[in-house]
C-alpha cells in the first residue's frame, strides 16, 4: 500500500474499513482520504467478508465489537477465504 508522494506521482492504496459506528467511519474516512488512500466501508464484520470476497483490498481496519458478525468472526472468514487464495494482507483490530 503506497500514500501518494512528492511531485504528484501517487499510488494509492485500497483499505477496507469495517466500522458500525457513522461517526467513527466519517472520522476515518477524512483522514484516510485526505493522505490519497481509497477508503471502502462495511458496517458490519459480514459486509467486510462480503467485501472482501468480491474486491481487492491492500488493508482491512477492523473493528471488534460490531452487529451481525463481530471482528474476530470477520477475521477468521476473511483468513479462511485467503487461505483459499493463497495469500494474506494486513487486518489491523
Amino acid at each position: 500500500m503506497h500514500a501518494p508522494t512528492e511531485g504528484g506521482n501517487k499510488r494509492v492504496g485500497r483499505i477496507l474499513l469495517a466500522e458500525d459506528n457513522p461517526i467513527n467511519q466519517a472520522v476515518a474516512k477524512n483522514l484516510l482520504t485526505q493522505r490519497g488512500y481509497e477508503l471502502e466501508i462495511a458496517n458490519n464484520g459480514r459486509e467486510a467478508v462480503e467485501r472482501y470476497h468480491t474486491e481487492t483490498f491492500d488493508i482491512i481496519l477492523m473493528d471488534i465489537q460490531m452487529p451481525e458478525m463481530g471482528g474476530f468472526e470477520a477475521t477468521a472468514a476473511i483468513r479462511d477465504l485467503q487461505a483459499a487464495r493463497g495469500m494474506r494482507i494486513p487486518i489491523i483490530a
